[in-house]
């Protein structure tokens, strides 16, 4: 059997900011697409920073991206799957937000607003090549579905945060910690895993035909859902509690010697 679907987190798992998508997981990811492997991205990030901040791969299949809320052809652009939150969500959700005192993010159309202007907003907006607005209600993003919103802040609050929002609405929204600093809140029916799936049926690859790499708490139910989930080396404990193989660090190019050595025994395409 081989694997015909690989599946890349991108921050943390391939490339940071400090340190750019290396050579050799550049070779590695073209060698599994020659070899027959649909390769895709399993990311938070929005559709266009996902592109951007993979282009030396040269991806060409749909790409998952906003934490498996959106699917779309990496060329064309056109939108395949997506799980926006819907009005009444996005109101439900922002009300059990008023009281938070730091930045709230409305996630629409490869666009970012914002509640307020401060100095970690300047720098995401610089990170974000400035798709980053500054908005006073964002409410009034409600009836436009925003596909999510995020919650910034210190770690021990966003841990207090994500515990609060699970308990107050995880029947009806999908609440996930992300990161240390960011609770995200999207639709039920959102989820990188979710998004995968949808993936293989639309591609024709079954579920056991399929690898992902990752590191954070979001990736955690991919990892459990393929046929392969491989855990980077300093991940989460979460992740590296699910995780069927633990790949070397990032800085170690783990996730292409994985490659490497699944090609090398006939394991992709």
């Amino acid at each position: 059997m081989g694997y015909k679907l690989i599946a890349l987190d991108i921050d943390g798992t391939i490339r940071s900011n400090e340190r750019p998508i290396s050579a050799r997981t550049s070779r590695a990811v073209n060698m599994a697409s020659q070899a027959g492997a649909v390769i895709t991205l399993a990311t938070g990030r929005m559709f266009q920073s996902a592109l951007a901040a993979t282009a030396d791969l040269k991806i060409t299949s749909p790409i998952v991206s906003y934490q498996g809320a959106h699917i779309a052809d990496a060329i064309t652009g056109k939108v395949l799957w997506h799980r926006p939150l819907t009005p009444e969500m996005s109101v439900e959700a922002l009300d059990a937000l008023s009281t938070w005192e730091r930045e709230v993010l409305a996630y629409h159309d490869d666009q970012v607003y914002v509640n307020m202007l401060t100095p970690w907003v300047e720098a995401y907006a610089e990170r974000n090549q400035g798709w980053v607005h500054v908005v006073p209600d964002l409410n009034a993003l409600a009836a436009k579905k925003p596909t999510r919103l995020v919650a910034a802040g210190d770690e021990d609050d966003i841990h207090a945060l994500h515990l609060q929002l699970k308990a107050a609405l995880d029947s009806q929204l999908s609440i996930i910690r992300s990161l240390p600093h960011f609770c995200e809140i999207l639709h039920p029916d959102s989820g990188k895993q979710k998004a995968l799936a949808w993936l293989c049926r639309h591609l024709g690859i079954r579920q056991d035909e399929t690898v992902a790499f990752g590191n954070a708490y979001d990736d955690v139910e991919m990892l459990r859902w393929v046929g392969l989930g491989v855990g980077v080396r300093g991940a989460v404990p979460e992740v590296l509690g699910v995780a069927d193989r633990i790949a070397s660090p990032m800085e170690e190019d783990g996730p292409a010697e994985v490659m490497e050595d699944l090609l090398r025994r006939g394991l992709v395409g």
